[in-house]
């Protein structure tokens, strides 16, 4: 087999002619197009089968197929050619490499090795790597708010750039630009290690997502690191642990040769944990100021007044059912959008329950039923089990610290994915109104965790049983 690394090259470089070079078990291409290089390509020929990515199948029949991928120690000598070919070329051209970005090839030497190879091909980074199906009214409604300061958007640049690096597997960048943010943003120019110490722990904001994620993270790599255990040591202060974070900060930012705990730029995996906790605490800040701002009311009027003034807006009638064929309410709702995504029914849902809520019918409706008023087609459908329907109309258990499961099928990256998590459940009974109650805990849940989440399904159970006592589906026409 033939595992081939491209990158691409990102300036223009005019080239009349190329061809392979091989030195020992290396082969060096340019691709081009009409003289044009395209990438700059490291091939290394007679590679154990082994090395191939594969796709195995899940065990259970509602698993989801894992992709095994191989071939890290190619990458890292391909990366380690080129860098050595651009130091000597560099005199007389400039090649500018996108190395955030790489292709990786697996080609077939015999018949025998095609069917070994699952997979032909895959990017490091895909261009929609970061892509969160974000709906157009966010996007537009982010337009409508007013003007911000300087400081706020040279600090949240800085949360861009470790965005991106964090993404390419540029761990100590990525560090280095989320702290140029708490730089930017809470330090007033103050670079000396007292001096920052002093200005981050009297700002409430920072300290309050720090103490925040450092409450909620449980991921073992983070919270064993060698670079961040005293964080999460309960006997380690907030000021101990914030000259944690700016001492990593001058470690990484100041590189010399002289230093035995100097670091390889080529070799970052060590501090991928330290670049993921400051880019949750960091990405708490920036997520809550653009929320408040998105959703401000001023924003939302905006944006509404442009869309119904423009024609661009979609209408949904919501029709309630409730029990013993009492009168129920039908709702006509107006957004400012003109594409139904299941994000807009999901808006729609909330809204639904709080009209109900306040028109006091909530008690006792069992379904809601959406359709387009423009093509009469059905949006989604949101319903109570069989047990609203009975004469208790509850749901009662008896078993200490019950918990309920809400499972969730969801668009991630084009592809359909089911999650699900668990949640105390307080009472030992579940009426009408506590059912609406959990679900709107649910939604919050998963606002919480990605306010993007595409949400194509929800059911929620009792943990342990098989039926849902609660089910939530869009329909078929609804995008993404």
């Amino acid at each position: 087999m033939i595992i081939t690394i491209a990158f691409s090259v990102k300036n223009y470089v005019e080239v009349m002619e190329s061809w392979p070079i091989k030195i020992d078990d290396v082969i060096f291409t340019l691709e081009r197009k009409d003289n044009i290089v395209q990438k700059a390509c490291i091939s290394f020929p007679n590679v154990a089968i082994e090395n191939a990515p594969q796709i195995v199948r899940p065990t259970k029949k509602s698993g989801i197929p894992q992709i095994n991928m191989r071939g890290d120690e190619f990458v890292k000598i391909a990366l380690k050619k080129l860098l050595n070919w651009q130091a000597v070329v560099i005199s007389q051209q400039l090649f500018d490499l996108d190395f955030d970005s790489y292709e990786m090839r697996f080609i077939a030497e015999t018949p025998l090795e095609q069917s070994q190879i699952h997979i032909k091909s895959f990017r490091s980074i895909e261009n929609d790597t970061m892509n969160r199906c974000c709906d157009f009214e966010q996007i537009g409604r982010s337009f409508c708010v007013g003007d911000i300061d300087e400081f706020r958007i040279e600090s949240t640049s800085h949360f861009r750039e470790g965005r991106i690096a964090y993404e390419a597997g540029r761990y100590i960048d990525s560090y280095n630009q989320m702290f140029l943010f708490l730089e930017t943003r809470y330090c007033d120019g103050k670079t000396k290690t007292t001096q920052q110490v002093d200005l981050l722990s009297k700002n409430m904001i920072f300290c309050s997502n720090l103490e925040q994620s450092i409450l909620e993270i449980k991921d073992k790599q983070i919270t064993e690191s060698e670079h961040l255990k005293n964080l999460f040591n309960k006997s380690t202060t907030l000021r101990e642990k914030i000259t944690l974070i700016i001492l990593l900060r001058g470690k990484l930012r100041h590189h010399s040769l002289k230093s035995s705990q100097r670091w390889n730029p080529n070799q970052q995996d060590e501090y991928e944990a330290p670049a993921r906790f400051l880019s949750a605490v960091v990405g708490g800040i920036v997520l809550t100021e653009s929320l408040n701002d998105i959703y401000a009311p001023e924003t939302l009027e905006k944006f509404r007044k442009i869309s119904t003034d423009t024609g661009y807006e979609s209408n949904i009638k919501v029709v309630t059912n409730r029990l013993e064929r009492a009168p129920a309410l039908s709702l006509e709702m107006s957004y400012p959008v003109t594409v139904i995504s299941s994000n807009l029914c999901k808006a729609t849902v909330v809204n639904a329950l709080s009209a109900c809520e306040s028109g006091g019918q909530l008690a006792d409706t069992v379904r809601l039923e959406a359709e387009d008023i423009k093509t009469g087609l059905e949006l989604f459908t949101l319903e109570l089990g069989v047990w609203a329907h009975t004469k208790s109309r509850a749901i009662e258990h008896f078993a200490e610290n019950t918990l309920i499961r809400c499972q969730f099928e969801h668009l991630q990256s084009k592809t359909c994915v089911k999650h699900d998590f668990s949640m105390p459940l307080s009472n030992k009974k579940i009426d009408i109104l506590a059912a609406w109650h959990l679900l709107k805990l649910c939604l919050d849940w998963i606002e919480e965790k990605d306010p993007t989440t595409r949400i194509l399904s929800l059911k929620i159970f009792l943990e342990g049983q098989s039926t849902a006592f609660l089910r939530y589906k869009v329909g078929a026409q609804v995008k993404n």
